[in-house]
């Protein structure tokens, strides 16, 4: 039997994990990628936040540090798993700036902290409009070489899906200039999301039994740096009944009330337990960390609402807390299919081209129709011109936001305000609309009313 060279299709061999990047796959995803970003742009807008040119250790290279950023959000993976699948994989080490294969971790996964510290959404944005102009560039530069390679002007020759995009962004997006001389261009998109913080559904009696074991771990802490013994805490108690109860297969509204007042009796105890411990032993306090004396506040003001709204025989209240280790997290409603209401902060966002850019975001719930003057203001700024046009949902057209557009002169295509038109539209109006929308169907026939939409104005 005849063997053959196992390396005929130039597989990977050993020898690659002991030189250089130079033989690795040039259409690999993360090769690409580390060659098409602009990272002198971002490694200056990642050094600007950076104050250690005269002090301090030197910084790890703008370049690892963006890299691990980009697989850890592009694969969904936390700190310590995206240090360690950076370390088996040389595509990833050549996004990360590397010039040969390591087995050691590039940095400590705690710096992942510092970083999201460090970065406000400023420099976020910042980056991505850099992203975008080098967008623009390389395609400018590709249809200069597709021009001089074909002999093309003015798009001919060009295939029926760049046609018909260009046709699309021309219909929407042309550049004019309005009454007032201001340059429009563009589509704006703009919309709210929910970060989702992945805490737990708030339910009382968990956010309460959360609270007496952080007191009664705080009281052993403080106990035993004051060489004291321990005073007796109803720890054991609150969660003998709370055990009792989330075990039980069928709850009872009554049954659930009387442990939740029970378990809130049990709280009130270790908080007095607590505050007689630090009363008796001034400055007893400083022995619990900032972290920790945060979080025995949240429980104080936990332990204060879940009362008042026991006592009122009523679920919610103002500035709820659902997490006494994340108190600054707010219900989000949003009224989705799968969850109606999230836990997290509140973006405004806005995207251009395909880029998304953070306006705005809030940790409790607002109306998003307050962003649009916002969204606007930061496109001329990031641009230099104002959007042509402007796509939302209809929560953002209201009143004010309606004379707004009209005296930036944006068009937009939203549902009349007032008593629907007497004549109706013909169809290529409706055809015209969805596809602004991003709604359009194979059906020429109009599938809505004419009080739907409005004539864009201009």
């Amino acid at each position: 039997m005849k063997y053959t060279s196992q390396n005929k299709n130039k597989q990977l061999t050993l020898d690659l994990f002991r030189s250089s990047f130079d033989d690795l796959d040039k259409h690999n995803r993360w090769v690409v990628l580390g060659d098409t970003l602009p990272w002198a742009e971002l490694e200056k807008i990642y050094n600007s936040r950076l104050h250690n040119n005269l002090k301090g250790a030197g910084n790890k290279p703008a370049r690892m540090v963006i890299g691990a950023m980009i697989v850890k959000h592009k694969l969904s993976l936390s700190d310590e798993e995206t240090i360690q699948i950076i370390r088996e994989n040389p595509y990833m080490q050549y996004l990360c700036g590397l010039t040969e294969l390591t087995d050691r971790p590039i940095f400590d996964p705690s710096l992942f902290v510092a970083v999201r510290n460090r970065i406000t959404e400023k420099e976020i944005n910042d980056m991505t409009v850099r992203l975008l102009e080098e967008e623009r560039r390389r395609k400018a530069e590709a249809a200069a070489r597709n021009e001089n390679e074909h002999g093309r002007q003015g798009g001919q020759g060009c295939s029926k899906e760049e046609a018909a995009q260009n046709k699309k962004e021309d219909e929407f997006a042309k550049e004019f200039t309005d009454s007032k001389g201001r340059k429009h261009k563009g589509v704006l998109k703009m919309d709210a999301t929910c970060a989702n913080a992945e805490v737990r559904y708030p339910v009382d009696v968990d956010i309460v039994n959360d609270g007496c074991r952080v007191v009664d771990k705080y009281i052993g802490v403080v106990c035993k740096a004051l060489h004291i013994c321990k005073p007796h805490t109803a720890y054991k108690d609150a969660r003998r009944a709370y055990l009792l109860l989330v075990k039980m297969k069928k709850r009872g509204g009554r049954l659930v009330r009387q442990t939740l007042s029970y378990m809130l009796s049990c709280l009130g105890k270790e908080l007095r337990l607590i505050v007689g411990v630090f009363v008796d032993h001034k400055g007893s306090k400083a022995l619990l960390s900032n972290s920790e004396q945060r979080i025995l506040n949240a429980t104080f003001g936990m332990y204060q609402q879940q009362s008042e709204m026991l006592a009122n025989r009523t679920h919610t209240c103002a500035n709820r807390i659902v997490s006494i280790f994340q108190p600054h997290i707010r219900p989000i409603v949003r009224g989705k299919a799968k969850a109606k209401t999230a836990f997290g902060a509140k973006i405004g966002a806005s995207i251009y081209e395909g880029y998304t850019f953070i306006d705005y975001y809030s940790w409790d719930a607002y109306n998003e129709c307050s962003d649009m003057a916002l969204h606007i203001k930061l496109f001329e700024e990031r641009f230099g011109y104002l959007p042509a046009t402007i796509l939302a949902d209809k929560i953002y057209m209201n009143t004010d936001n309606r004379k707004l557009l009209k005296e930036y002169e944006i068009n937009t295509y939203s549902k009349p305000l007032g008593r629907p038109p007497k004549k109706e539209r013909p169809p290529e109006y409706y055809r015209k609309m969805a596809k602004a929308s991003g709604t359009e169907t194979k059906s020429n026939a109009p599938s809505a009313p004419a009080r739907e939409y409005t004539e864009p104005t201009t």
